[in-house]
């Protein structure tokens, strides 16, 4: 009876190699995906809104999560450069890019609406807490700073549906052969 090593499975020799804790890299993207999405939809109503204790509350939500959204931005660079520096993070057809563009505006976003926010003095986050100031009060370029925060919010959302594109096309590429997979 002689022992045979069983031939290397190569079906999927060409599938990208997986990242170091998938779970963590997905749980980090949703979070960061349903946090852009209130504070997008929390933004847009605020300023409809005008004055009010509503919009006082959605105001304090929208910089709180903003805040939220730079810290999620440190964990998943550092995730991104753990996957990458072991050479496990998987390469696509366009999603170098589109990330860099993605994490340069997830940076941006929030830093120039705190920056208008800490201008005009309003720094207030909910639980009590507060901002730092991040630029000097009464500069005049608050709402500069703020109307390139909503031009660059809406460029983001751009941005975002480039990338489900992105990952539509590489989620439907994979499989077998030709096969669309769903």
């Amino acid at each position: 009876m002689s022992i045979q090593a069983a031939a290397p499975d190569t079906r999927h020799s060409d599938l990208p190699p997986r990242p170091v804790a998938p779970w963590l890299g997905r749980a980090l993207h949703w979070l960061t995906a349903i946090l852009i999405l209130a504070m997008f939809c929390s933004g847009v109503i605020m300023t409809q809104l005008g004055e009010g204790p509503a919009a006082k509350l959605l105001f304090a939500a929208h910089k709180t999560t903003g805040l939220a959204v730079l810290g999620l931005l440190v964990l998943r660079i550092g995730y991104r450069l753990a996957s990458y520096w072991t050479r496990r993070w998987p390469a696509s057809a366009a999603g170098g890019k589109v990330h860099l563009l993605l994490y340069a505006w997830l940076a941006a976003v929030p830093l120039l609406g705190w920056a208008g926010a800490a201008e005009r003095g309003a720094r207030g986050l909910l639980f009590g807490l507060s901002l730092p100031d991040l630029w000097p009060r009464a500069s005049g370029h608050a709402d500069l700073l703020l109307l390139l925060h909503a031009c660059l919010a809406f460029g983001l959302i751009g941005l975002v549906v480039i990338h489900v594109g992105v990952a539509l096309g590489d989620f439907l590429r994979q499989g077998d052969g030709d096969r669309i997979r769903l």
